[in-house]
């Protein structure tokens, strides 16, 4: 040990290095596997019984705060009156890509989207 007092702690550093590494490819694949997990979630798409209903409260969750309580107006636009102008998958393209001022309402899939905009169309029948 007198001639060279460094040799433990080089490889206890050497040690620590290679289990650090280890530990990343374990958590990286880890996470890949999350990841995965995630998207077969994602694919999970929820059928609405009454979509006109469902799209009602997303409408009251989604839409209020700026088109208004009624959706007669606010910030944004009126979304009375939409019966004859837009079909629904038109509506349901703007709400989940956005059109003009308005954003994409990212956080709605393309059901939701969809019963939202059955939603409108018939209360603007």
């Amino acid at each position: 040990m007198k001639g060279r007092p460094l040799l433990p702690f080089a490889i206890t550093a050497i040690i620590g290095i290679l289990l650090m590494v280890v530990l990343s490819f374990v958590g990286l694949d880890q996470r890949a596997e999350m990841n995965a997990d995630d998207a077969d979630e994602a694919e999970e798409v929820t059928e609405f019984d009454d979509p006109v209903t469902a799209g009602q409260e997303l409408a009251q969750q989604s839409c209020i705060g700026c088109h208004g309580g009624d959706l007669s107006g606010g910030a944004g636009p009126a979304l009375t009156g939409l019966d004859g102008k837009y079909s629904v998958e038109e509506i349901a393209d703007i709400i989940t890509g956005g059109i003009g001022n308005m954003p994409a309402v990212s956080n709605l899939n393309d059901v939701e989207a969809d019963a939202i905009a059955q939603y409108l169309l018939a209360e603007s029948e």
